[in-house]
């Protein structure tokens, strides 16, 4: 409710990244008080408390490492907050339900949660008995025993665990690099580019020949809606796709089945087919100057036939690329034009001025202005030009009679000859700079990354002059803007993980021993992507960060109660490791499984738009189950080892400082 009410008041929607947040924060808003819960449950079962000192004591153990958990997982949204990038402002929505929601859960954890199970919470005398026959406490026994045969054979652990590592990050070149996942698309674009000038009559001709062909290849069941828009030397035909689930191939599909059985069906034209895969919304933000596709190269040239000849020959190698197709350049063939040029010797000769020259002209095609006639209290204009039969074409202005100074008339034949030429239809410019587009679309199961890598592989062998300059622009230039704001964000992240860690534990070692989880993470990270056939794109990359907090919380809770057994009950390191394994595996399991289960029907991707949300599920499913499974082992062996470390070194006196000597004692010898 407190959610929705942020949403209300904050002026958010409900939208794709809202709807993240709640599914992510319906398995986690509960983890604070399944901590709590089972904290005061146990005081109960082991120690007989009542339930008013049960819910006490319960809520007082745990209180430190559920607000730091809480904490860490909130502060690796603040780095999101302040991009500038339009990936990271897409994350501002989910980041702040996130966090409010998590605020609102440690709350109620801390106040709520305690005070219903001192009033409600009934333990059955025999429930002690019966639990300590149940799986979960063989369980506990068994992870025990686990964690004592870990102890005593600390390089093994160490070793396997950096083995897994090592081989995450050799297979982590594997996964393709896009800007967005891509989706299921519900429309196909087909564009029709005919030579410059063709009448828009001979174009719907064609167009209508090309409706008639697009309706043989596909099937009626699979389209909605045709529509066609013709202009001059060019037209598109949109098809509206049916509903995915009522028709057997995906639109990436009929594309290409468009695509091959369209290509060089209409003799001078050229058609590209595009079935948008990815957010094409994303698409029209990201483009710069070529439109939706989604590789995007700027050539910079001034010189405009340079630019063409460069262009084209960019074309022919973007051709070659495989998994590319629909090569094209954004300024074609110019329009056709017929220059009229001044004899200029010729006209200062008769008295005549090039501007008096210009106005017959426009005097006799265009038209002036002789009066204006007022009718019905109205006024039109009187233009007076010659009839249509006279100006039919560009000779018939050869006819038009001048009149010189001297009274002589002559033909301006006499004075302007013709030149027939092509004019650019347009010129785009960025940054004061002259630029041309080459612009192409990909295929089915093509991540952008990798198509860029083979084009800038084929462009390497243009020789460029020295005024020209390929960059690459749209979507990928997003794509590494985007990267570099993510890095960033993951290093402060991390290093604010860090300081709310030291703040808790008020020691610089532990939340060192505690942020080993992190890296553990890729383990699972890197075969979710790549059995699941997941790209790395802004979703799983924004996974990966909101990881960074959230696998943190199970070492987090393991530490915490290890401190708390060596600080109150005054046990050696290794017993207080054993015994804060079994007393915290229930509540860490637990909460894992309520994250991981609240996130699977999004990494399902189940549903029209549910691919945008199951790249950053799968990050974070993949990443935290591993996680768990090898912090639950690698984090006491790390903190006996480390804790061991310091005990040596202080007995060495090369650290000075307040110590326990009893604990240093156990220390050393454990």
């Amino acid at each position: 409710i407190s959610t929705f009410g942020l949403l209300y008041f904050g002026g958010l929607t409900l939208n794709q990244m809202t709807f993240g947040g709640l599914a992510l924060g319906v398995g986690m808003i509960v983890d604070n008080a399944i901590v709590v819960l089972e904290s005061i449950v146990r005081k109960r079962e082991e120690q007989g408390l009542s339930a008013t000192q049960a819910a006490g004591l319960g809520a007082r153990d745990v209180a430190g490492a559920v607000i730091a958990s809480t904490l860490t997982t909130c502060v690796i949204f603040v780095p999101v907050v302040f991009t500038r990038t339009v990936s990271g402002a897409l994350f501002q929505a989910l980041a702040l339900v996130v966090v409010f929601s998590l605020i609102c859960s440690l709350l109620v954890a801390l106040t709520l949660v305690p005070m219903l199970a001192a009033r409600f919470l009934r333990i059955d005398p025999e429930m002690g008995v019966r639990r300590e026959q149940s799986s979960m406490a063989r369980l506990e026994r068994w992870y025990s025993g686990r964690i004592r045969w870990s102890l005593t054979h600390r390089p093994r652990i160490f070793a396997v665990t950096a083995a897994l590592l090592a081989a995450a990050l050799l297979l982590w070149p594997l996964i393709p690099v896009e800007l967005a996942p891509q989706t299921e698309a519900d429309e196909i674009d087909i564009d029709i580019d005919m030579a410059q000038g063709t009448n828009i009559a001979v174009v719907r001709e064609y167009v209508i020949e090309l409706e008639r062909k697009v309706r043989e290849i596909v099937s009626a069941d699979e389209v909605e809606l045709v529509q066609m828009e013709v202009r001059r030397g060019s037209a598109e035909v949109e098809l509206k796709l049916t509903p995915s689930g009522d028709r057997k191939a995906s639109g990436v599909e009929l594309a290409d089945r468009l695509r091959e059985r369209l290509d060089g069906e209409i003799p001078g034209a050229e058609i590209r087919t595009d079935a948008q895969p990815g957010l094409w919304i994303l698409r029209r933000i990201f483009s710069s100057g070529g439109g939706e596709d989604a590789v995007e190269i700027e050539l910079r040239e001034w010189d405009l036939d340079r630019a063409d000849t460069i262009a084209a020959e960019m074309r022919r190698r973007i051709e070659r690329v495989p998994g590319v197709s629909g090569a094209r350049v954004s300024r074609r063939e110019g329009q056709p034009e017929e220059n009229l040029v001044f004899d200029r010797d010729r006209i200062a000769e008769l008295g005549l001025s090039v501007r008096e020259i210009a106005r017959v002209l426009q005097a006799n095609v265009g038209g002036i202005e002789a009066g204006r006639l007022r009718q019905g209290g109205e006024e039109f204009p009187i233009v007076v030009r010659l009839s249509p039969d006279d100006r039919l074409g560009s000779e018939d202005l050869s006819n038009i009679a001048l009149r010189t100074p001297q009274g002589a008339t002559i033909p301006l034949s006499a004075l302007v000859h013709r030149e027939r030429a092509r004019g650019p239809v347009e010129i785009d410019r960025v940054d004061g700079q002259r630029v041309t587009y080459a612009t192409a679309t990909l295929e089915s199961g093509v991540a952008l990354g990798d198509a860029v890598e083979r084009i800038r592989t084929e462009l390497a062998g243009i020789t460029l002059p020295a005024s020209s300059s390929i960059l690459f622009g749209g979507q990928y230039q997003e794509q590494q803007a985007a990267r570099r704001d993510f890095m960033v964000a993951i290093l402060l992240a991390l290093a604010l993980v860090y300081m709310i860690m030291a703040a808790q534990f008020e020691r610089f070692l532990d939340p060192l021993v505690v942020m080993l989880s992190v890296p553990m993470a890729l383990i699972g990270v890197v075969p979710a992507l790549l059995l699941t056939g997941t790209t790395l794109n802004m979703q799983s990359v924004m996974g990966l960060i909101m990881l960074i907090g959230i696998v943190v919380n199970n070492a987090i809770v393991l530490v915490d109660a290890i401190n708390l057994l060596r600080r109150e009950h005054h046990l050696a390191p290794v017993e207080a490791v054993v015994e804060a394994g079994r007393l915290r595996l229930r509540p860490i399991l637990m909460t894992t499984t309520t994250t991981v289960l609240g996130l699977l029907p999004l990494a399902l991707g189940i549903g029209p738009g549910a691919e945008i949300q199951a790249a950053f599920a799968r990050v974070v499913i993949g990443g935290l189950c591993a996680s768990t499974l090898v912090t639950l082992v690698l984090i006491p062996v790390a903190y006996t080892t480390t804790t061991s470390f310091v005990a040596k070194i202080q007995a060495r006196g090369w650290l000075r400082g307040k110590r326990d000597v009893k604990d240093e004692s156990t220390a050393a010898t454990a």
